[in-house]
């Protein structure tokens, strides 16, 4: 079998692994990317005439969304293009893995089927990559994602499966970490997705950290990423050895490592932004050290200060803000609401930031005894928030915000606004997506809702 090779053109990036290039082009990246998927599928993938096309036509369009940076590059109508293609070429008797992969992550009809059948599907399309020549990042996504699958409903019988997906993943990345020409965004986005798979697990996320570091800091010596990457396993580190509970569970040797886990990834931090001080998920990052190590609200304040400046759009910056906030760590409720009507106010912050003011009137109902929690939402000054929230929220994009009218109008029904829970129902209804009585749960349960809130608009009437 035909091993995969880089072409000499791609050995010039190596040129630039020890300098202090801090990203990939998007040329460069897409070059990658291409040379990976489409040129791989054509030098050792399971071609044929029948499903050469589809099966292409749905590689190049995943190289748009791993390269790509406009408007368009991940987007729900690029997704479809890869699931219609990708099933078309598997329509056609097409067995490649790569094009497998495509299928399982991106096919539409997910739901149509149960989750054992897809549980099979990336049980098989993950080993076949695996014994095929593409490359190992490649694998590495493939049986983390099988993984993930597998123990999507938490079934015990398949742990020692979902483990040993999750080891060949953990080997596949450190492989593909060897390579200097692959771009400094593809190894932070694998490390993301590994890090988020094995953060609860306290042997696989050392495991992993020790796995990756040699040929992180080899490479990429003087790429602030190689420290972000650095300082966010540290961090998980650290909140693993603590634990989530409360403070007075912790033993003396949990809060040791977690003073000490944090001062290392604090450190890590600080080199990445003296390296790239224009990566906002640096100082985003920062907000949350400052939560952990009970640090003075001047000192997150000049973080998320930063991280705002560099990305006025940064959702995670003010939700890491409004944790601060939390009467759980250094606020109260009348801190918590100012910020999240700030988010709304705002006229340099958008995209989802405007939510924040729900996120701030969710995270105080938790905090509530449950028997609390539903008179919570009938205050006086919630459903305003709501309302000015999601409104400036769905304003920027009233047709693509049809997801979001599902949220909407179930916060409409908990604040007893039962004529703009039906309003934002119908809205929905006669959108071009359908309506999906799943999101209430179900059919039956819908249909009470409804029937509540017509009661409710008719008692409104009447008084």
């Amino acid at each position: 079998m035909k091993r995969f090779a880089m072409p000499f053109a791609f050995s010039l990036c190596v040129l630039f692994s020890c300098s202090r290039k801090q990203h990939s082009t998007e040329a460069e990246r897409l070059d990658w990317n291409k040379e990976t998927l489409v040129t791989a599928y054509e030098h050792f993938g399971n071609k044929d005439p029948k499903w050469d096309l589809p099966a292409t036509n749905a590689l190049m369009e995943f190289v748009r969304i791993r390269s790509e940076k406009s408007d368009r590059a991940g987007t729900d109508v690029q997704s479809e293009l890869i699931g219609n293609d990708s099933e078309d070429a598997v329509k056609s008797g097409c067995n490649d893995p790569m094009v497998m992969y495509l299928y399982c992550r991106f096919n539409s009809g997910r739901s149509s089927r149960p989750l054992s059948f897809w549980q099979d599907e990336y049980r098989k399309m993950a080993q076949a990559l695996e014994n095929s020549s593409y490359p190992p990042l490649r694998k590495f996504y493939a049986n983390d994602r099988a993984a993930i699958v597998l123990w999507e409903n938490y079934d015990k019988t398949l742990w020692t499966e979902v483990t040993q997906f999750r080891r060949a993943a953990m080997n596949d990345l450190a492989n593909a970490v060897q390579d200097k020409s692959l771009p400094i965004e593809e190894v932070s986005d694998a490390c993301d997705l590994l890090l988020n798979t094995v953060s609860s697990n306290a042997k696989e996320l050392p495991d992993a950290y020790k796995m990756l570091e040699p040929a992180l800091f080899r490479n990429w010596p003087h790429a602030a990423t190689a420290y972000f990457i650095k300082g966010r396993f540290y961090y998980s580190f650290a909140w693993s050895a603590r634990g989530g509970g409360y403070a007075d569970k912790v033993s003396t040797d949990g809060w040791k490592s977690f003073a000490e886990d944090l001062a290392v990834a604090e450190k890590a931090y600080r080199e990445a932004w003296a390296l790239n001080p224009k990566d906002p998920r640096i100082a985003t990052e920062m907000i949350e050290m400052a939560v952990s190590q009970q640090k003075s609200r001047d000192e997150m304040e000049l973080w998320f200060g930063r991280a705002m400046q560099l990305d006025t759009n940064n959702y995670a910056a003010c939700k890491y803000k409004l944790r601060f906030l939390n009467p759980k760590w250094y606020g109260d409720r009348d801190q918590m609401l100012q910020f999240g009507r700030e988010c709304v106010a705002s006229t340099n912050w958008c995209g989802s930031v405007p939510l924040i003011l729900v996120d701030a009137h969710i995270a105080y109902a938790d905090l509530l005894e449950s028997r609390d929690r539903a008179e919570y939402w009938l205050q006086p000054d919630v459903w305003p928030d709501v309302r000015s929230a999601y409104e400036k929220f769905i304003q920027v994009d009233p047709d693509g915000a049809v997801n979001d009218r599902y949220y909407y109008a179930r916060y409409a029904f908990i604040c007893g606004q039962w004529q703009e829970f039906k309003d934002q129902i119908k809205l929905i209804r006669d959108s071009d997506k359908g309506f999906n009585p799943a999101f209430f749960g179900g059919e039956e349960q819908f249909n009470k809702m409804m029937a509540q809130a017509d009661a409710g608009g008719a008692r409104a009437a009447d008084n």
